[in-house]
């Protein structure tokens, strides 16, 4: 991944901010029911990969970190790969273990067609004392790559 989107001679740095294009988006609108019960994301070793280099935050184009198989919000399948009763594994071991911020749902299409592959990235959360969480309004400012 990072050397098909050109971060493979820069690598990550601590600090940074990934965001990660899956093409899910686009099933934001045209089915609903298969956005909200399964997905791609990110397999548990690249959650401890991201751990190493100490970023502050991941960005997806679907509802979950974790890869969601057709049957895990039911119980009846895990990702392969994540330690057994441990539901949405990567969510907590980004969150309560590495201190990793987590956007869900980012539109991120438009970056991925013209090859934004490092930007200036500002997300800025809605004030709320004492909120675990909120929506946010994420900005990337890039160029597209030569």
């Amino acid at each position: 991944m990072l050397k098909a989107q050109g971060l493979a001679k820069r690598g990550l740095l601590p600090g940074d901010m990934l965001l990660i294009y899956t093409g899910w988006g686009k099933n934001w609108d045209e089915a609903p029911a298969k956005y909200y019960t399964q997905g791609p994301g990110l397999g548990y070793d690249a959650a401890l990969y991201l751990q190493q280099h100490e970023i502050v935050a991941v960005a997806l184009d679907n509802p979950f970190t974790d890869p969601a198989p057709k049957g895990m919000l039911d119980g009846t399948k895990q990702p392969e790969g994540t330690p057994k009763g441990l539901p949405f594994a990567i969510h907590h071991n980004n969150l309560t273990q590495a201190g990793i911020y987590q956007i869900q749902n980012a539109k991120l299409d438009e970056l991925a067609e013209n090859q934004v592959w490092s930007s200036c990235a500002i997300v800025l959360p809605l004030k709320i004392k004492g909120g675990a969480q909120s929506p946010v309004r994420p900005v990337a400012i890039g160029a597209a790559s030569s």
